[in-house]
């Protein structure tokens, strides 16, 4: 079925990329934007044996590329800021351990057992932990290894594809009542800007258009209201101050490159809504509009780090691109 939906799609693409990218350019954008490559399955970072390239002498590098690589630096440029943290700051054992499960992230796992998850609000019925397909490179070939993806595929047994289906999220109630026969279903923590909840995963989903693919594991809303701006999961218990931090907002917001965007982008828009506890310079930011996002081009959350040169640095990083940059 992928092998047909993936051909499928390819001959969507020639026909209406072209139509889409002219009519997204062309509609109004946000005052200031910045550019960050959209997780997509397109994108180096979810294709596993990508080819690395020689590395550059920082004499030779660009001014673009020297800022994209300050504020989203490679994993062992991370892990540095992160030891610098768990050896300076008084953190409880809990956000300790969000830390060190972060610098050993390498996302092979169920999206609501990663250490951080993005929550979102697709539909007005729909919220939940969002995740995209990830590809392995083998003989120029990308072959799937999403874990949603196998699920879905023990499930759903059709060799024929829909084109009614393009464009709408679809959900497959069999693939956790078969993997959760005998125990509920699983609990996940979430953060909201003023506070925190429990509540139980319910069923997996997926979306996929001619510039979007993504997979959805809904959550149980019986205790959850709409007016609730709910932002991130972890399987961990953490500990937060929830508050904003002015200066570190308006870093944010002056911190850009205007000429080195590809697409439009809302990070400008990214506000500060929680604080690690024991830490004073690491920050949970969010851009979005509540209770659906029908304003910005690529609604965010992410965990942030101010060194001491007052510069922001992302050590976590998630976000939708209705843009639709990798049509482009």
């Amino acid at each position: 079925m992928i092998h047909k939906i993936s051909i499928l799609l390819g001959l969507i693409i020639l026909v209406s990329c072209s139509k889409q990218t002219q009519e997204k350019t062309d509609r109004e954008k946000p005052k200031v934007a910045l550019e960050k490559k959209t997780l997509t399955k397109e994108s180096p970072a979810n294709v596993e044996g990508t080819k690395k390239l020689k590395p550059v002498p920082k004499s030779e590098l660009s001014d673009c590329d020297k800022y994209w690589r300050r504020r989203f630096p490679k994993d062992s440029v991370k892990v540095n800021y992160i030891n610098q943290v768990l050896s300076r700051a008084e953190l409880s054992e809990n956000n300790r351990d969000l830390l060190s499960a972060l610098k050993n992230d390498e996302k092979q796992s169920l999206a609501f057992k990663e250490v951080l998850s993005p929550i979102f609000r697709v539909t007005d019925s729909a919220i939940g932990i969002l995740t995209y397909p990830k590809y392995k490179r083998v003989d120029n070939r990308q072959i799937p290894v999403s874990q949603e993806m196998d699920l879905i595929n023990k499930v759903d047994t059709s060799s024929e594809f829909s084109i009614e289906d393009l464009g709408k999220l679809k959900f497959y109630p069999m693939v956790l009542d078969s993997m959760y026969k005998s125990t509920s279903k699983p609990t996940i923590n979430y953060y909201k800007i003023n506070g925190t909840g429990t509540t139980k995963i319910t069923e997996l989903g997926s979306y996929f258009d001619e510039c979007l693919e993504f997979y959805l594991y809904s959550l149980d809303t019986t205790s959850i209201s709409k007016s609730d701006k709910i932002l991130f999961s972890s399987p961990l218990k953490l500990d937060l101050i929830f508050e904003s931090n002015p200066t570190v907002d308006s870093i944010i917001r002056s911190d850009y490159k205007k000429e080195c965007l590809d697409c439009p982008n809302s990070n400008q828009y990214q506000k500060t809504f929680a604080r690690i506890e024991g830490s004073d310079n690491l920050f949970f930011v969010y851009a979005d509009t509540f209770p659906i996002n029908d304003e910005l081009d690529t609604p965010s959350r992410a965990l942030v780090y101010r060194n001491k040169e007052n510069e922001i640095i992302y050590l976590w990083y998630e976000e939708i691109d209705f843009f639709g940059c990798s049509c482009l």
